[in-house]
């Protein structure tokens, strides 16, 4: 009996973030859906966390009052909404490469970065 459980994703390669997280493109469609993880396994579905997608409905989004820079993710399994921590670095590369907005939760400013 192959107890081997089969995942439906086949990833494109790894692209690594200045905060230590992996983004995982799906093979055949690397901008609609991206999956992000730590270093806990050697693909999404095997981390801790299981298979989370950057959740691109929501803004990137700097907290307040402590200025903490989190991801929008969402659960693979159970479609809960959720965030990770991230760095500045990581933060601009995500708004400059994917479009994606920044809000800043302490005034409501929100911010885009060119990759110009």
């Amino acid at each position: 009996m192959n107890d081997k459980i089969v995942h439906p994703y086949q990833w494109e390669p790894v692209i690594m973030l200045p905060d230590g997280h992996r983004l995982f493109p799906i093979k055949g469609n690397p901008f609609k859906w991206i999956a992000i993880a730590d270093n806990s396994a050697l693909e999404p579905q095997d981390t801790d966390d299981g298979v989370l997608w950057l959740d691109f409905d929501w803004d990137l989004i700097i907290s307040s009052p402590d200025a903490v820079l989190l991801i929008p993710v969402k659960h693979d399994m159970t479609g809960d909404r959720t965030t990770t921590i991230t760095d500045a670095s990581t933060m601009l590369y995500l708004s400059a490469t994917f479009n994606w907005l920044i809000n800043d939760q302490h005034d409501g400013t929100t911010y885009v970065v060119n990759s110009k």
